[in-house]
């Protein structure tokens, strides 16, 4: 990716499932809460960019067991229980405030540490003083490296341990500055923390007592000071899932307010009673307009009915602001937002920054960039509508916006720039430093691109242990795409008809007892699930001995194969209209029968030995060619390798390997 990058307007209504990468609030609070745990934690749906590479790898200089892999999003970390094994360090924590805050009162926790910590010229600008104040009021030298009293970085550290006893913590300026303090506190025995004042951003702060206590720590408020009934080390968890990131969420809940009529996008994972306060943009969202529906574990964004705008306060979800300043010269009059003074201490100064950039843009701000320049102490921006003036400002070449190193200014713009605003597809948003989204959102602008409405169909054969399920799961979860296993319709079926006391030796059981099962679909992240009669069957059910000795006798039956064929189909259109940019479907007749006109047609094979080998390392045994020989001979919709299909032996391949080449089949189809 180049030094700027022009930003495509979509032609056409946005559509498919929004690859939102786990929170990074989250994922460093579960980082240092793991080191903190006497023992091994997993860490699953993790983020990885810059801010969290930081810290692991701090944690990691600082002698911490840290084995992160970045494909599978997941981080295995061995706590100590509040031991730091290296005593003295060298730490750079770039322009990353979760990593500086929180390491600076973790290692306050040595017994007689000493640790320099610097970061980047931002970094050295931003907010320390209160949290520095409050770990020397518990023991700790916050020193500059030349020995003078620091009040940020670059900082060194000599430490003693906390001591028991109250601190205070000026948090005004960051939340972050509380949270660190609150989570070493179960550590020290005796050591409480009072808040000075009122904090910005709430919200982080009752995440962080709510992850302390899903570690086994409990905080409580007795008196107005923070405490732990029950100090020590924290307990390991064997896994802990990381919520998708809710503030990147909404650059997806504002893109369908851009992209017109017919746009359907759907965020997994987004849950508004999770841990992140930032889901309250969701809200706002809809006073603006937003056709927003909750479902169970996602929400599903269609066209904006309205766009309007309005005055709201941002102070405890202020990472959001800047979608909705990015949005508002669209809006059908001004827009206020309040309460952000804070951010003005931020990654750079954030309203200066959407100032100067939507008045670049030839948009009318209050105050304006000028003034913010002046008053620093200014907290609120009113943006006016500006279709005109962008029209004029970008009549000739894209405007290039800056972006301060700012990952949320780069992608706040970028929806802005996704409006068709001449009508005829011409781009007139360019980015400056678009690899600044590091930061949060690595793949940020790839999961844009994919919700240009192209919707997919894949198909994916092949016979037993070839690999078929993970493959498919694998690829649902990095294309954006709906995961349907039609294996487990066979065996729902199986069990269905063996509590009707059908066998397959007795066609005419079979044949009464088909028209009683109610089908239907649940969708459960990329997964759509068979239900029957508005029940999943458990998966023991499905596996059970029962089951595996007649699944694959009913699925050679004519009747129950063309029972399932308009349902299996029928799960296209649930995908279309569930907000997914496609569907991949796996089973043994799905590039012939089911999906004959897939846009991406896969068979997989492997040579009976490794798939032997596989069942076996599945705790399974399974006669591989004998299956493969009853699939391809059966009447009714034989197992073939489709015409046009493309052959995958994965015999000695990865299945990263795997994943790889079908994507390369996913790019190819929708060029």
């Amino acid at each position: 990716m180049s030094d700027v990058l022009v930003i495509r307007p979509f032609a056409g209504p946005a559509r498919g499932l929004a690859r939102i990468p786990g929170s990074k609030s989250v994922t460093n609070r579960a980082l240092v809460l793991a080191a903190l745990a006497d023992g091994e934690t997993i860490l699953e749906g993790a983020l990885f960019s810059r801010d969290t590479r930081i810290l692991i790898a701090a944690l990691q200089e600082l002698g911490f067991s840290v084995d992160a892999d970045e494909s599978a999003c997941r981080i295995k970390l061995i706590g100590l229980g509040g031991r730091i094994p290296k005593a003295k360090a060298k730490l750079h924590v770039g322009n990353a405030g979760t990593a500086a805050r929180f390491l600076t009162a973790f290692l306050c926790l040595h017994p007689a540490g000493d640790y320099e910590i610097d970061g980047d010229a931002a970094m050295r600008a931003r907010p320390m003083a209160g949290l520095l104040r409050a770990l020397e009021s518990a023991g700790a030298k916050c020193l500059t490296p030349a020995g003078s009293p620091a009040d940020g970085f670059p900082l060194r550290l000599v430490t003693s341990g906390l001591v028991n006893g109250e601190v205070s913590c000026d948090a005004s300026s960051s939340s972050q500055m509380l949270s660190a303090l609150l989570m070493v506190a179960p550590i020290a025995p005796g050591f409480s923390v009072r808040l000075i004042g009122t904090t910005v951003s709430e919200p982080f702060v009752e995440m962080t007592a709510k992850m302390c206590a899903h570690f086994g720590r409990p905080l409580i408020q007795n008196h107005g000071a923070w405490i732990c009934p029950q100090p020590g080390a924290y307990r390991p968890l064997s896994v802990y899932a990381v919520e998708p990131d809710a503030s990147a969420a909404s650059y997806f809940i504002a893109l369908p307010a851009v992209t017109g009529k017919k746009s359907l996008i759907r965020l997994a994972g987004y849950d508004v009673s999770g841990l992140q306060g930032d889901t309250a943009f969701a809200a706002i969202a809809k006073a603006c307009g937003a056709d927003l529906h909750e479902e169970t574990g996602a929400i599903t964004v269609r066209s904006w009915s309205a766009l309007r705008g309005g005055d709201f306060n941002f102070n405890a979800f202020s990472d959001t602001f800047l979608t909705l300043a990015a949005l508002a010269p669209l809006l059908d009059k001004p827009v206020t937002l309040r309460g952000i003074g804070h951010t003005r201490h931020q990654e750079t100064d954030r309203m200066l920054a959407m100032a100067t950039e939507l008045e670049r843009l030839g948009v009318r701000v209050e105050p304006s960039a000028q003034s913010l320049r002046v008053n620093k102490s200014l907290d609120a921006l009113t943006i006016y509508p500006g279709r005109e003036a962008m029209l004029a400002a970008s009549q000739n070449a894209p405007v290039q916006i800056h972006t301060y190193e700012d990952h949320r200014v780069a992608m706040s713009f970028s929806i802005l720039g996704s409006y068709d605003l001449h009508g005829n597809g011409q781009p007139w948003i360019a980015i400056h430093d678009p690899l600044c989204t590091g930061k949060t959102f690595p793949g940020f602008f790839t999961a844009l691109e994919q919700l240009r409405g192209t919707f997919l169909r894949i198909a994916v054969d092949g016979g037993a242990a070839s690999g078929k399920s993970s493959t498919s799961r694998a690829v649902a979860a990095a294309h954006g795409l709906m995961h349907v296993d039609t294996g487990a319709h066979y065996r729902s079926v199986t069990r269905a008809l063996l509590s009707a006391s059908a066998t397959p030796d007795n066609p005419r059981s079979v044949i009464a007892a088909l028209p009683t099962l109610q089908l239907g679909t649940k969708i459960t992240g990329h997964s759509a699930q068979l239900t029957l009669s508005g029940w999943v069957p458990m998966d023991a059910e499905l596996r059970s001995p029962e089951v595996n000795a007649s699944v694959s006798r009913f699925a050679a039956m004519s009747e129950v194969r063309h029972f399932l064929f308009a349902y299996q189909r029928s799960q296209v259109e649930v995908a279309r209209s569930a907000g997914f940019s496609g569907i991949i479907m796996e089973g043994r007749d799905i590039g012939s029968i089911i999906m004959p006109d897939a846009e991406v047609r896969i068979f997989l094979e492997a040579d009976a030995q490794a798939r032997t080998a596989r069942r076996a390392a599945e705790g399974q045994a399974d006669a591989v060619l004998s299956r493969d020989q009853q699939d391809a001979s059966r009447s009714a919709a034989p197992m073939v390798c489709a015409e046009g299909a493309t052959r995958i032996d994965n015999t000695t391949l990865s299945l990263l390997a795997v994943v790889e080449k079908v994507g390369q089949l996913i790019a190819q189809a929708r060029r």
